[in-house]
């Protein structure tokens, strides 16, 4: 009886994707954001660093439901939540390797704390130590300074510390001032027509 039932439910289910109804998503479909780069987080970390001026953004998985997404309003839908505001940091070069390392620590395992990356990229080596994994960092075109200041847009729940970033950066370092922006706002304030795809911006060098 229960093999009858089995086999009941499997062919049910394939019927329902053959005829297009909504089925699950494939898990693939839902942690491919918190893997590696993603068409919806290249979107959303372009529009959090452009609606404060920020020469960097980072915008951890845990801010997503999905990751593909070709267009803004697509994007938002994928936000979780899109009311989460905009907040700038000033970070050393230095803090910001050692962001990209926490990244990268669970390589290869869907970690919430990956980061979307806009204004920079970086190549890791997955196979080496945790802590020693990120071997190159370009800002803006340039090789990154690990003495230098720069200005950083995330979440507020990332900038609070979550995802275990409060070994990275402390709340002092939020920069006072300015409108507050939520994600959605971000979004929608990007010229239309704005698309997304993956480019590049964090290669896994040992795949």
């Amino acid at each position: 009886m229960e093999t009858t039932r089995f086999r009941f439910l499997v062919l049910a289910a394939l019927a329902l994707g053959g005829l297009g109804l909504p089925v699950q998503a494939q898990p693939s479909e839902k942690t491919a954001i918190r893997l590696g780069e993603a068409e919806a987080g290249n979107l959303v970390a372009d529009a959090v660093r452009q609606s404060v001026g920020a020469e960097i953004a980072l915008v951890p998985a845990a801010a997503f439901k999905g990751s593909k997404a070709l267009s803004p309003e697509a994007a938002t839908a994928l936000l979780d939540p899109a009311t989460d505001e905009i907040v700038v940091l000033s970070i050393r070069g230095s803090q910001l390797k050692d962001a990209l390392e926490r990244s990268v620590s669970f390589a290869g395992t869907p970690f919430a704390g990956f980061l979307q990356v806009s204004g920079l990229t970086f190549q890791y080596n997955g196979s080496f130590d945790v802590g020693e994994r990120v071997v190159k960092i370009t800002v803006g075109g340039a090789p990154l300074d690990p003495k230098k200041t720069y200005k950083l847009a995330t979440t507020k729940p990332l900038a609070d510390g979550q995802q275990g970033y409060f070994q990275i950066w402390k709340k002092d370092q939020i920069v006072a001032g300015g409108k507050t922006v939520t994600l959605a706002e971000a979004m929608r304030a990007l010229p239309a027509g704005t698309s997304a795809k993956v480019e590049g911006r964090i290669v896994r060098v040992d795949k």
